[in-house]
């Protein structure tokens, strides 16, 4: 698979920072959505706020070229290649004014070492990418190596967004708090940033991705059927063979058909996470491919899914990506 385009997807799907900044946890200015997904607002050099989607599960980081146009940022971009492809690309201090955000960590297939945003063509983006614009509009897509290297507080109860906020290695026994796996070299260095946690779900331990930007875009009957004229809502992905197992075992259950675009979704009643049930959760279907053969590229094992807001709209969440834990509290 070409190198561009499996780091650029947007849609679904390095270096390691091993450094721990001991000072106090950073409040960023956000944005959220119905509660269930967020933006980080971003203050650029032009006096200009941009809003940043907000994607654990995302692929690359990048300012889109539109609002770079728009915003007088066209004579900072730069050119690199990446395989056979020529990709425009800003500077992190070139474009962020608000030393509150925190750099961006470099992906190793990039050849430039310095924080930076890619701005992908519209060819690069492909139909995929336009469709996720139309349906989350966005300024900036800040995907997995925003993430990586630093602590984050995701309180979704009191919807506000931290960060450097790590979890002390020593509560790791805390029933609530977890490990989460990341695809790793052999010397041991993040390679991507997509963690890999666990939930419960109907009495079955599954392996799922963490996934804030986990999105459904509705088709027409999915907007009927939600009783919603949004064209996206929060979500989470389950893979198909566990999907049929749970409408096998469960016809109760309510599937809303083709809902997601040409795709089910199902509304689990319960997910246990640590201590904590709680439900409804949404659920729409991908195939088993997805991540088997798909997501596996970037993960450290096979998931079934993807936790997204629609189950962690429940809780505050804490997530270090140095210290590999995740905390869920209420």
């Amino acid at each position: 698979m070409n190198k561009l385009v499996l780091f650029l997807s947007v849609y679904i799907l390095s270096l390691n920072g091993n450094a721990q900044d001991k000072s106090e946890g950073i409040l960023l200015p956000s944005q959220f959505i119905e509660g269930a997904r967020f933006y980080v607002k971003i203050a650029t050099s032009k006096g200009d706020t941009l809003l940043g989607f907000a994607d654990t599960g995302g692929g690359f980081t990048a300012l889109f070229p539109d609002v770079a146009e728009k915003n007088g940022l066209s004579k900072d971009l730069k050119s690199l290649t990446i395989g056979d492809q020529d990709v425009q690309y800003i500077l992190f201090d070139d474009l962020v004014a608000d030393k509150r955000i925190p750099p961006i960590e470099t992906a190793s297939f990039i050849p430039v070492k310095e924080s930076l945003f890619l701005v992908p063509s519209k060819k690069i983006l492909g139909e995929q990418g336009v469709v996720l614009l139309k349906s989350i509009p966005q300024d900036i897509f800040l995907g997995q190596h925003f993430f990586m290297g630093k602590a984050w507080t995701f309180d979704y109860l009191n919807q506000k967004i931290w960060v450097n906020t790590p979890i002390n290695k020593n509560e790791a026994k805390n029933e609530n708090i977890q490990s989460i796996g990341f695809k790793k070299d052999e010397s041991g260095n993040k390679l991507f940033g997509h963690p890999s946690m666990k939930v419960v779900i109907d009495g079955d331990t599954l392996d799922m991705l963490f996934d804030t930007g986990a999105s459904f875009i509705l088709s027409d009957t999915g907007k009927m059927q939600m009783n919603t004229s949004n064209a996206s809502i929060a979500g989470s992905f389950i893979a198909k063979s566990v999907y049929n197992k749970w409408v096998s075992n469960h016809p109760t259950w309510k599937v809303y058909k083709n809902a997601d675009n040409f795709t089910n979704i199902i509304e689990v009643p319960s997910v246990t996470i640590g201590s904590y049930s709680v439900g409804p959760v949404l659920f729409s279907v991908r195939p088993d491919e997805a991540w088997s053969k798909n997501m596996i590229t970037s993960m450290d094992k096979v998931v079934k899914g993807a936790v997204g807001g629609s189950a962690l709209k429940y809780f505050k969440v804490k997530i270090d990506y140095n210290n590999e834990l995740i905390q869920f509290m209420k």
